[in-house]
């Protein structure tokens, strides 16, 4: 699962990179070593394509009752329960209720420099950071929901990672997703 990432690259270096302009805010997000679930990271939505915003890391539905954190979104939905790495089944998360508005219409790029992952055996209590040689920043694909607190009225902009069978690389890990 990729419940966990860097992003280091400055603001500027992101905008350059992606052709987006950040907004005029503390931009107390970046850097961030370990950013999991609960966290803010840069994304870019199909909604603004020019603007990088920052949401928080862990998707809650619009229509949750409570703030949830579903940080991965799994391409094949159920259909790959086996984690199979050969699997060319379905893309079962067009199906998946939290999921199914998102996908369609909710897409975003996910701003990161590495991603931090476990083995199958170990998890992360002996992790991996997995990155791109030559080019960093680089982005995740990610779905986006906004979500409004019941009980206070707070707007809350959330994403997830979307993942699938791993690459050859994460199999040698060994992991069972890719982001």
């Amino acid at each position: 699962m990729c419940g966990r990432y860097v992003i280091v690259s400055s603001v500027e270096v992101i905008e350059k990179k992606f052709q987006v302009k950040a907004p005029e805010l503390p931009l107390k997000m970046i850097p961030n070593y370990n950013l999991g679930p609960g966290s803010y990271g840069p994304v870019i939505t199909s909604e603004n394509p020019k603007e990088l915003q920052f949401f928080q890391f862990g998707l809650t539905p619009s229509w949750a009752k409570k703030k949830m954190y579903l940080f991965n979104a799994r391409s094949e939905g159920d259909g790959n329960k086996e984690n199979d790495p050969n699997y060319t089944g379905g893309k079962g998360i067009i199906s998946k209720p939290s999921f199914r508005k998102p996908i369609r219409s909710q897409r975003c790029l996910i701003i990161a420099d590495a991603f931090i992952e476990g083995s199958t055996k170990e998890g992360l209590d002996r992790p991996f950071v997995v990155y791109l040689k030559q080019r960093r920043p680089f982005a995740l694909a990610g779905i986006y929901d906004k979500w409004v607190d019941p009980a206070t009225g707070e707007i809350v902009n959330s994403f997830a990672i979307i993942t699938t069978t791993p690459n050859t690389l994460l199999q040698k890990i060994p992991h069972h997703r890719s982001p």
